[in-house]
């Protein structure tokens, strides 16, 4: 591209320096405006337009017109709106690539480099009734490492922020606004014109967030946990949303000029664009580095109470005061389906890690769960007497609520009800839950904040929404530090006491070290005359099982001996009587007996007799 451009006069430098000078005005904090016709076109048609204009159109630039130099030339765009980095023509006319502009000469005055460099990052206005466009430097950096979940390193934490409140009070109005940072053990609370942020394990303060605008009613973690957006306003006259870095507390982006307080605000996984809602029942979404309205929804009939985009991004759901139920096109501002069902205002809105499910909560006292891919409900349960003034999501699915009741809740992804949190006075307007569903708070009409374990609601701590001055802070900790030294007074009084005690308790130590050293050995002696003993005792058991044995065995054979003598008695007097009778039978054998040898000798004799007569007569025959 070949560009030449006469030197510009040292008058006209001047001149248009002058100019832009006497343009603003003194003690006012308006940044200047830059325009086309009024600064750009003057010095492009000294120096550019001989070559580049209308009529002369080397490589197809015309330098002479805003169009023309919006439509760039033959090799495409030469000036890239709020980025004077990626504006070739800025380049070219400071000498910072080639070809050098103009050719063969040095490049312009500096005051000019100025004024086309700050016309750039102003978004190029054309004329005096255009708007400045400046893109939002911190906003283009935060956008360039955008994280849709976890970040690497540590979970993002307040590192250098303010400890001291923008606003004290004894008693803080009702809680309106309240967020846990899915990543960190982080809990932030809104309050009067400020944002507290605590550590939620400790319950620590660990900085203040100010928010000059008013009083926060939405506030939104980013899916990274890196920034927090904080809507709000003053209720009747002004609404905005502004996106804070969590680390250093520097404010990225501010969008919305509302007339009205924003009462719900949420910011896209990608950080791209943030959307507002409110009293005038609109939807606006802008873009995060320019603050431009990108899309406006007007389907809402009342009051939008509860806004939030869907974790990947391609749904935005909102709710209103007269139940309404309306889930959006993200990109297209399109509706994507009304869900029917609530009776009374839909006053939170949450969806689950994996976008598929939405949890409504109402004043109707139900908690709904939606179906995306369905679009109908799928899950109904009442949740608060009175009704749901917040419900959320954990990353595990576990559900949070809180209500009229003074209850706040844990849930199974099922409705079934897993714990309950109490010891808030009035209703319950606000839920923070960890994103690891470790530590959950609740935040109540009476601007009472409470932080317990998820795991035990009996361990409760105690937060504000505006906490005390770093001087009554002091003050309270140096009230602390008195009441401790005067503690460690007495606990060093108790201490010498103890001291002198334990000195006269060693000596009897001692003495009782030695007789004990005595009874060590007595016992030692004891216990091996002990085993000794015991051993014998063994012994002797043994040879009483022994004769125990030995004596019922002779038990045993004393009792069959008995058993037998008293047969043998038995059998004794049965021979006894035997006996009598045979020796009565002898008796009286005998006397048959001797009867019958008397009879017997008789006959013998009268047998001799004959005998002998028969001897006689025989020799008296045979003598015959």
């Amino acid at each position: 591209m070949k560009l030449t451009i006469a030197f510009l006069g040292l008058a006209t430098c001047c001149s248009l320096s002058t100019c832009w000078a006497d343009e603003s005005v003194p003690g006012k904090s308006t940044e200047q405006k830059i325009t086309f016709d009024d600064h750009i076109k003057p010095i492009f048609r000294e120096h550019c337009s001989s070559c580049h204009s209308e009529s002369s159109k080397e490589s197809d630039l015309a330098l002479d017109s805003y169009g023309g130099v919006k439509a760039g030339g033959s090799s495409g765009e030469v000036v890239a709106e709020g980025n004077t980095g990626g504006s070739r023509l800025f380049a070219l006319l400071t000498h910072a690539e080639q070809p050098f502009m103009p050719p063969d000469q040095d490049a312009i005055p500096q005051p000019q480099i100025d004024l086309v460099k700050t016309w750039i990052e102003q978004g190029m206005p054309e004329n005096s009734g255009s708007k400045i466009k400046r893109t939002n430097n911190a906003a283009a950096a935060m956008l360039s490492t955008t994280s849709l979940g976890k970040p690497d390193g540590p979970p993002p934490m307040p590192e250098s922020l303010v400890r001291q409140p923008v606003t004290e009070s004894e008693r803080s109005a009702a809680i309106a606004a309240m967020s846990a940072s899915p990543w960190a053990p982080l809990i932030a609370v809104g309050g009067q014109e400020q944002v507290s942020l605590y550590h939620s394990q400790t319950g620590e303060l660990l900085g203040v967030l100010p928010f000059p605008e008013g009083e926060p009613q939405s506030l939104t973690f980013t899916r990274d946990g890196k920034q927090l957006l904080i809507g709000g306003g003053r209720h009747s006259q002004s609404g905005c949303a502004v996106l804070v870095d969590i680390a250093s507390g520097e404010r990225i982006a501010k969008v919305g000029d509302e007339l009205d307080i924003v009462l719900a605000a949420d910011i896209s996984p990608d950080k791209q664009r943030i959307a507002i809602a409110g009293p005038s029942k609109i939807i606006r979404i802008f873009d995060t580095a320019s603050g431009e309205v990108q899309l406006e929804m007007k389907k809402h009939t009342d009051w939008i109470f509860a806004l939030r985009y869907s974790p990947d991004g391609v749904l935005l759901a909102t709710g209103d005061r007269s139940n309404g139920l309306i889930v959006w096109e993200a990109d297209t501002g399109r509706v994507f389906t009304e869900l029917t069902g609530h009776t009374s205002e839909v006053r939170s809105l949450d969806f689950r890690a994996d976008s598929n499910v939405l949890a409504s909560g109402s004043l109707d006292g139900t908690i709904r769960l939606w179906d995306m891919n369905a679009t109908k409900e799928i899950k109904s349960f009442a949740a608060h007497g009175g009704g749901v003034h917040s419900v959320m999501f954990a990353q595990n699915g576990l559900i949070a609520s809180a209500g009229r009741d003074a209850r706040v809740k844990l849930w199974h992804g099922n409705g079934e009800l897993q714990s309950e949190f109490q010891g808030l006075t009035e209703a319950a307007l606000e839920v923070a839950l960890t994103g690891d569903a470790a530590y959950v708070a609740g935040g109540d009409w009476n601007g009472q904040v409470q932080l317990w374990p998820a795991a035990d609601p009996t361990q409760v701590k105690f937060i504000v929404a505006n906490p005390p001055s770093i001087e009554k802070r002091l003050e309270q900790s140096q009230a602390q530090l008195t009441a401790k030294q005067a503690e460690l007074a007495t606990a060093e009084q108790a201490a010498s006491a103890a001291t002198e005690l334990a000195t006269a308790t060693q000596t009897e130590l001692a003495t009782a070290n030695q007789t004990a050293t005595q009874l060590t050995q007595q016992v030692t002696e004891s216990t091996a005359l002990d085993q000794t003993l015991t051993g014998e005792l063994t012994q002797l058991d043994a040879k009483i099982k022994e004769l125990e044995a030995q004596l019922a065995a002779a038990k045993q054979q004393r009792q069959e001996v008995a058993t037998r003598s008293e047969q043998t008695k038995t059998q004794l007097t049965s021979l006894t009587a035997q006996s009598k009778t045979a020796t009565e039978s002898v008796v009286m054998l005998q006397s048959n007996y001797d009867q019958q040898v008397a009879a017997a000798a008789a006959a013998t004799a009268q047998r001799d007799a004959i005998v002998e007569q028969v001897s006689a007569a025989q020799a008296a025959y045979d003598q015959a």
